[in-house]
């Protein structure tokens, strides 16, 4: 493939059963490429009528199946095919994904007719676009309030906020690590491994780190067991007063008691945990 000077965009199609983490990875791992071409988001096409078969798929020693992976790693989400199910059974299915992936932007199609800006510049690791992450952890605070359904495959979206400021970084790391690298919550010894698909948050800078403008936040990205930490800037709406702190984590055997426990053990923080 030829082309003078640099693309517009790539778009690159995985096949239905590809998992989407180790490509995601490519724009963390590879410097060369990273500082080329920049990961803009992962978009995830679902099939409405045959989506459902596969949710609780169990596949030998797989913990978590591959429909599941690419809804969870999703920043956005295109159901397919809706003139195949009735309004109840769509109004089932976009429950069911949402309780997999709360953060994901989500529409329902026929015959993938989908709006070009939907797909494009969705910036979902753009450390200058943060309130993404704000909008996004109001969803999942509204819709627990007016939904306890859970399917039985397990994995979940949880979103850990607080407002107390952080002494350092450190130990949030030292968690995180543990949380994708050792599949575990520090301290703690359990029979069924966690497991993380993404993660991503929004933190006020801590008090060993120093303030360039009230705007000023910590952005956290992760796929898998890869992560990131940069500076990034708040919008200009925020005030200077708010020193708000959100995690989101989506995967497996995500033990809200035991999330509580670290943050308020170790960092001395009260988390609420939707």
């Amino acid at each position: 493939m030829e082309k003078k000077g640099k693309f517009d965009y790539i778009l690159l199609e995985t096949s239905g059963l590809a998992d989407p983490g180790p490509i995601a990875s490519m724009f963390w791992l590879d410097d060369g490429l990273g500082s080329e071409i920049y990961l803009d988001g992962i978009i995830s096409l679902v099939d409405a009528k045959h989506i459902r078969d596969h949710l609780n798929e169990k596949k030998g020693d797989v913990m978590i199946n591959e429909a599941l992976k690419q809804i969870a790693i999703a920043d956005r989400i295109v159901i397919n095919k809706k003139d195949l199910l009735t309004e109840k059974e769509m109004d089932q299915l976009k429950e069911d994904i949402f309780s997999v992936n709360s953060v994901a932007d989500m529409i329902v199609t026929e015959r993938s007719r989908i709006p070009i800006d939907y797909v494009l510049n969705i910036k979902a690791y753009d450390v200058n676009n943060v309130d993404t992450i704000i909008e996004q952890t109001s969803k999942i605070k509204e819709h627990s309030k007016h939904h306890a359904h859970q399917i039985g495959h397990e994995v979940q979206t949880v979103c850990i906020q607080f407002d107390q400021q952080l002494n350092s970084m450190k130990d949030v790391e030292n968690w995180i690590q543990e949380l994708l690298w050792e599949k575990k919550f520090i301290g703690e010894t359990l029979s069924d491994p966690v497991t993380i698909l993404r993660l991503k948050g929004i933190l006020y800078p801590p008090k060993d780190r120093k303030m360039k403008n009230h705007r000023q936040r910590m952005i956290i990205q992760g796929v898998q067991d890869l992560y990131d930490i940069q500076e990034g800037y708040a919008g200009e709406n925020i005030t200077e007063n708010d020193r708000s702190n959100k995690i989101v984590l989506i995967g497996k055997n995500l033990r809200k008691d035991l999330i509580s426990k670290y943050f308020k053990g170790v960092l001395g923080i009260e988390p609420v945990i939707v």
